[in-house]
């Protein structure tokens, strides 16, 4: 459902959707891969597939893990990711290539993308207000991770919420780094930092244009129907 009304509208455009997917999250098998993106291609225009793959070293950083480490765990775990999203799409949507995936390395050479996270990152070097909220966003990501967050000193969370930041541009202006009109962000699930900036969007940080929706597993098809389409 959408997470505002703004949302809501830019959702009935039925322009765009870009699907988050999480590496490190069982949520994600490759039955309910299937069943969103054969639902993103009957229900929008077009859609891409957002995977933070090399944002996730961060948070293993955090977590204990050397760069080197971190980062070699994060590519195993990403390149999995990767496959079973291949095959779904395959299932779900034969004409829809890789092409339609998003990973960190691809965005990063995309001129709107650092645009936007350019901007996120001087601000969250000069407000203190929006550097506590990211900093709320990112203890929502690592949950999954840390049994005790608290046992996180301040120089391990400054690593971890590098994460979060590499995700603000696709909430902020998804629309804008893929070239479309209106774009809706889709997840499961979306923090209180993030239902907050969509709801009042009086700083512009948010585009008009940008939406969020969290997709409700009632409202995707079953994997039976799609085994018969």
């Amino acid at each position: 459902k959408p997470v505002s009304d703004r949302c809501a509208t830019i959702y009935s455009e039925r322009k765009h959707a870009m699907i988050g997917v999480s590496p490190f999250n069982s949520f994600f098998s490759e039955e309910y891969l299937t069943r969103i993106f054969k639902w993103a291609s009957e229900t929008f225009e077009d859609f891409h597939i957002f995977v933070p793959d090399e944002a996730t070293r961060y948070t293993l950083e955090a977590v204990g893990y050397t760069e080197a480490k971190a980062r070699r765990k994060a590519r195993r775990q990403a390149n999995y990711l990767l496959n079973k999203i291949v095959r779904a799409l395959a299932v779900a949507v034969p004409s829809k290539g890789i092409g339609c995936v998003l990973t960190n390395s691809i965005l990063n050479k995309n001129i709107q993308y650092t645009k936007l996270l350019a901007l996120v990152e001087k601000r969250f070097s000069e407000d203190i207000s929006f550097r506590n909220d990211c900093l709320q966003g990112s203890r929502w990501v690592l949950q999954s991770q840390v049994n005790n967050m608290d046992a996180l000193d301040e120089a391990a969370q400054m690593v971890a919420v590098k994460y979060f930041l590499e995700e603000m541009p696709l909430f902020m202006n998804a629309a804008e780094i893929v070239g479309t009109s209106a774009s809706v962000f889709c997840y499961h699930q979306c923090p209180a930092i993030l239902q907050q900036l969509y709801k009042d969007r009086d700083d512009g940080l948010i585009s008009p244009e940008q939406g969020f929706l969290v997709i409700e597993d009632a409202s995707l098809p079953p994997l039976s129907l799609l085994a018969c389409a």
